[in-house]
């Protein structure tokens, strides 16, 4: 019986490791591992991010590129529109303007040429380039003055012309001329030269520029 029990008490010895042979040594626990072996997650929880991201992502699409292109292209027309019409405007005035001086000078040429052998046309010129206060006060005066030309037997021809713009749009300007005149009549018969300054205030009407008033200074 003791030789059976020795030799059971061999044998559970030697199937069992030897770090638990000593008296009273249980051994170790071999469960299942219980090491946190979870992941981190790296990916950001900003909501912000993936919203930045998106939009990011819509501005460089196809169509926001197509649309910025459009909002450019008619901020383009309309600011080439506006330009064209500002420089066809500002062409226009400069044409008035150049229109106004011309009429003037051809004015005043018309009212200081004057020949008592054709007295008639001479008179009507000055009428057709004249309206308002002075077409009134030159055909007022036309028969006097038709009288002391042929009496004075007057010839008069226009030899040189200046002229500057005072102020002018469109319908109006106000115009100084200047006009050099060599005159014969009875008192002068070898004649001379006489200088013209005017004032002339025109104004268009029927698209033609026509002196409303004319007065002389200097």
């Amino acid at each position: 019986m003791s030789t059976i029990t020795t030799q059971a008490g061999r044998a559970v010895r030697a199937t069992v490791p030897g770090r638990f042979r000593r008296s009273g040594a249980r051994p170790q626990a071999t469960g299942p591992d219980t090491t946190d072996t979870r992941s981190t997650d790296t990916t950001s929880t900003d909501p912000n991010s993936a919203d930045t991201s998106s939009t990011r992502t819509a501005r460089i699409t196809p169509r926001g590129l197509w649309a910025l292109a459009a909002l450019v292209l008619v901020a383009a027309v309309a600011v080439g529109a506006t330009l064209g019409r500002q420089a066809w405007a500002a062409h226009q005035d400069q044409q008035a303007r150049a229109e106004a001086v011309a009429a003037a000078k051809q004015l005043a040429v018309n009212f200081v040429t004057v020949d008592y052998q054709h007295v008639d046309d001479d008179i009507a010129r000055v009428r057709g380039g004249a309206t308002g206060t002075f077409l009134q006060s030159y055909s007022s005066s036309v028969a006097e003055l038709k009288k002391v030309l042929v009496q004075n037997k007057t010839v008069s021809r226009a030899e040189r012309t200046e002229a500057a713009l005072v102020s002018g749009d469109r319908d109006s300007a106000v115009v100084l001329v200047g006009v050099v005149a060599p005159t014969q009549n009875t008192s002068v018969p070898d004649g001379e030269k006489k200088t013209y300054r005017m004032r002339l205030e025109l104004r268009k009407a029927s698209d033609a520029w026509k002196v409303e008033n004319l007065e002389f200074v200097g």
